[in-house]
């Protein structure tokens, strides 16, 4: 039998908030966005439990199946990213896009569309609320901005909180200007600056930095806490099992999923 631990969803105003979300007519230009999919809300622990808050850009094709966020190649390596800091538990993670991004170029202008960012910032006050964020880490252009859009507002600018800017976890994309090396020594800056500035993980360890590559330990199984009851444990341990399918004129809905 069976007995691991999964996500019995959000609690109070996180529920809420997955209750009432906006759909393609606040999302305009929908073709920017993988809106056919639905919107994909957070991973970790939507009950106001969590002291570290990770901000991410969009959720992709493993994550439309999933339904949590960051679990794909770039959720397993921000998941061995909050362990170094001595979180498996205590970590919410939320996106600065709902819904996934098809078209960049038509997608990312409405960061800051008023109802989009209203609804964002609700996730962040959410997220505050409880007074046990103890630190945020922005992975991307998009997560930063997101997060300076709501320091900016009337609740944002009384939370006081530690954060830092990282890479995005998929920021040394082949043929990219940013290496695999690059990336980690940047995200090695950012994990000593939080190391430095939180006094609760859920682990007390010493911190380990990364070398130039990602060692096997360092892309962990994304815990099945994080994930709904039911998905089997192939879809937490292993990288690009889904991929959009290259139907001509379709190309928003179709996802191939290769059963490792």
């Amino acid at each position: 039998m069976i007995t691991d631990p999964f996500d019995s969803g959000p609690k109070g105003v996180f529920k809420a908030l997955c209750r009432n979300y906006p759909d393609d007519t606040v999302f305009r230009g929908a073709d920017g966005f993988r809106s056919l999919w639905g919107p994909i809300f957070y991973r970790g622990r939507a009950d106001g439990s969590a002291r570290l808050l990770v901000v991410g850009q969009d959720p992709a094709q493993t994550e439309a199946v999933t339904r949590r966020i960051l679990s794909g190649q770039a959720g397993r390596r921000v998941q061995g990213f909050v362990e170094k800091l001595g979180f498996t538990r205590r970590y919410l993670m939320m996106n600065a896009f709902l819904y996934g991004i098809f078209n960049q170029s038509m997608a990312l202008p409405h960061l800051h569309d008023p109802d989009i960012e209203a609804y964002r910032n609700q996730w962040f006050e959410a997220a505050f609320a409880a007074g046990r964020i103890e630190a945020v880490v922005t992975f991307g252009n998009p997560a930063f901005e997101a997060w300076q859009s709501f320091r900016a507002t009337p609740v944002g600018q009384s939370v006081t909180v530690f954060h830092h800017r990282a890479l995005h976890p998929t920021a040394d994309k082949p043929q990219g200007p940013i290496t695999r090396a690059e990336l980690l020594d940047n995200w090695n800056v950012a994990l000593q600056a939080l190391h430095a500035n939180i006094a609760k993980p859920d682990v007390v360890k010493p911190l380990v930095l990364y070398g130039s590559d990602f060692l096997p330990g360092e892309l962990p199984e994304i815990p099945s806490r994080d994930f709904p009851m039911g998905l089997p444990s192939w879809t937490r341990s292993t990288d690009f099992w889904a991929s959009m399918s290259s139907t001509p004129g379709n190309e928003r809905a179709n996802i191939s999923i290769v059963v490792p």
